[in-house]
Order: structure tokens, then sequence, then C-alpha cells
């Protein structure tokens, strides 16, 4: 029996491989879900280990019990896309987005678009509009946060988080810009409406959908760490295509773009890939 490089004692025996790929093809045909696109290994062991608490010993039977309740499988979807996040997230780089990328894009146009992608509840997203509505008020700024897992983006909508969700927001922000209420026994917090005024939330695969155009930024944190080098290099260069000239990409703290000048990008700070502001005369022309 051999195991799988990094791992300890996951089974990856012939039979066990087959009915993974089988276990995808249904997943994919129920889901749209192609885990094809994800690093082999560690996309094995996670299911291998969700499939083992549960119970079962294939991945076919593992899929049927996730398939016979709907909820059942959101939430297996929900724990392989790990929709854990939370608003500031690495609250210096969003220093940077305050001080000097929004700054600078606010200078070349009033109203800003912007795209949340694998936006999961809507923590980063409505980090974004916060800063936004710091800096430019009351303008028809857009802010889409995309994700594949449905339920997630209902709980966007609602704009509601948890107190752990708010640990890296600035206190000042967490009195003006959200409500307590007890909710379940609990402390929840809800978005002012201020807010959600800027915010749309829809689902999308980065793996199969067209991808929108005319973003003046796309934040994508911790999302393609998962995808296969091939996935990876075919995101980001469609993000190059929606972005505007002079457009940033905002990626999280274990992501680089290797080829980033092969592709387009220039790189002014850790994170941040912009796309050239010379390519603005031949964007015009082209709209």
């Amino acid at each position: 029996m051999q195991q799988i490089p990094g791992s300890l004692n996951i089974p990856k025996t012939p039979e066990l491989l087959r009915d993974f790929e089988q276990f995808k093809q249904l997943l994919k045909k129920r889901t749209g879900l192609d885990l094809d696109q994800y690093k082999f290994e560690q996309t094995y062991r996670r299911i291998y280990t969700m499939m083992e608490r549960a119970g079962y010993r294939k991945f076919t039977d593992y899929f049927a019990h996730l398939a016979a309740d709907e909820a059942r499988l959101r939430g297996f979807i929900d724990r392989l896309a790990i929709n854990v996040s939370e608003l500031f997230r690495n609250p210096e780089q969003y220093e940077i987005l305050r001080k000097q990328v929004l700054p600078e894009l606010l200078k070349n146009s009033m109203q800003l678009k912007l795209w949340s992608a694998g936006s999961s509840y809507g923590a980063e997203a409505y980090s974004l509009a916060i800063l936004l509505h710091e800096l430019a008020p009351n303008r028809s700024h857009q802010i889409l946060g995309t994700d594949i897992d449905q339920e997630v983006l209902e709980r966007a909508r609602r704009g509601v988080f948890a107190e752990s969700d708010l640990r890296s927001v600035p206190p000042e922000y967490k009195q003006k810009y959200f409500r307590a209420f007890q909710e379940n026994g609990r402390t929840q917090y809800e978005a002012d409406p201020a807010l959600k005024r800027y915010l749309k939330f829809e689902r999308h695969n980065l793996l199969s959908d067209p991808y929108p155009r005319g973003f003046d930024l796309i934040a994508c944190r911790n999302v393609v760490i998962y995808f296969s080098d091939e996935a990876k290099d075919r995101i980001f260069r469609e993000f190059h295509q929606s972005l505007r000239p002079g457009g940033y990409l905002f990626l999280g703290n274990t992501e680089r773009i290797f080829n980033y000048a092969q592709i387009g990008f220039e790189n002014p700070s850790a994170f941040f890939y912009q796309k050239p502001q010379q390519e603005v005369q031949r964007w015009r022309n082209a709209s």
C-alpha cells in the first residue's frame, strides 16, 4: 500500500484511486465543482479524512451519503472550500489599501468597481466597503462578491458576523459600522446598510465560469493556494483581463505570482499586482 507524500496513514491503493476518480466525476456532475483543477494530494487527503470521519471506506459510498441531503452536500463543499475568513485579515495589508492603492485609484475615477473573488461569507467584501465609504462616501461604488457556495453567499448578503470575525477591525470602524444584537444566546454584529448598498453577491466558479470585466481592484486572497499550478496561471491571466489599466490584483499572504511580468503585471508592493497604466489608451479605444 502506498501513501501520499507528506501524509500519515492515508491509503492510496489502485482501487481507492479509481474510486476517487469516480467520486470526482459524480461531484462535478452534481455541483459543477471540478476537483481536477485542485492540487491532487492535498484534495485527496482532505476528502479521505472527511470520508473516514463520516464512517465510510469508499469515496462513491461517501458521495451517495452526501448527495442524499442537500444541506449535507453544501456543508461538504463549505469545508472543502475552507470558508474561514475575518474582516481586515492581515491589517497591515489593508493599510496599504487605505493609504496607497485606493487613493491612487480614486484619483482616476469617482466611482470604483471592485471584485472580491472567493469571498466566502463576505468578510473581505465588507472590509473593502468600509475603506471605500471612509475614503469616498456617498458615491456609487460597486463591490461584487463571488463564491461557488450558495450558502455562504446568503450569509454574505445578510451581513451578520461573529465577534471572532471582527477581531482585526479597528475599534472606530467596529463602533461606526456594526450593530450588536443577540441571536441564539450569542452576540452577533450586523453591518450598517451604508455598506450593504455597495455590495452584490453572486455565485461564480473561478475554474469554469466567464470572468466579469472592468474592475479597478480584484481581491482574491487565500483562495488559489488550493488550485493546481495550471489552474492558478489561468486564473491570474483571467484576472489580468478583468482589470482596467492601472487596476490592482490583491492576493493573500501565502500567494505569489512568479511569472507576473510574463502575464503583464507589475509588482509595486508585496501581495499587490498592477496592470500597467500605459494600457489606458488602448483600453479606451477598445471601449
